[in-house]
């Protein structure tokens, strides 16, 4: 049971995978952030990171069965605790992504700052000369979300963590 001086929040909401619906989910995290917390600029990071999470998993689901067409979001914490921004959607069984992830995942995950693996990300984009996706949205997260990554597969379904520090009240 919570004591008088805790305050948790939680979203846990099935969503339909339309590009409408990040923007739409973005920016009511952001306002109803906004209205309980003080610090807007940490109510935008968590926005951001919802957002960079939506889009991955619109990008990168597997979208093909008519029955899996919805993917999970789930942002929940407390005031004086972290906030797990997380977001779980189905994935082909040959899809390569999946497994993409969880590489780049434990590459971001390899630096000793977040910044480093954001520098080193730009770099690669910079010196690359094929035209594939940036694959720039989970780094951003880490780094100017300051963010821990974490990600699980099972059953078909990918379900991506990132966790920020408190906000301030």
């Amino acid at each position: 049971m919570a004591t008088s001086g805790d305050f948790g929040f939680s979203i846990d909401m099935t969503v339909r995978n339309e590009w409408r619906n990040v923007d739409l989910l973005r920016t009511s995290v952001q306002n109803c952030f906004t209205a309980v917390f003080a610090d807007v600029d940490g109510c935008h990071a968590i926005a951001m990171v919802t957002g960079e999470l939506l889009e991955n998993a619109l990008k990168y689901g597997d979208w093909t069965r008519g029955d899996r067409a919805m993917f999970r979001l789930r942002v929940h914490g407390t005031r004086e605790n972290d906030v797990e921004v997380s977001v779980q959607n189905p994935v082909g069984e040959s899809d390569g992504n999946a497994n993409l992830l969880l590489q780049s995942i434990e590459e971001i995950n390899s630096f000793a700052k977040p910044e480093q693996a954001y520098r080193a990300r730009l770099l690669q984009i910079a010196q690359s000369e094929d035209s594939a996706p940036s694959r720039l949205g989970l780094v951003r997260i880490a780094f100017e979300g300051n963010c821990r990554l974490s990600a699980t597969l099972a059953d078909g379904t990918v379900t991506v963590r990132a966790v920020l520090a408190s906000t301030s009240t």
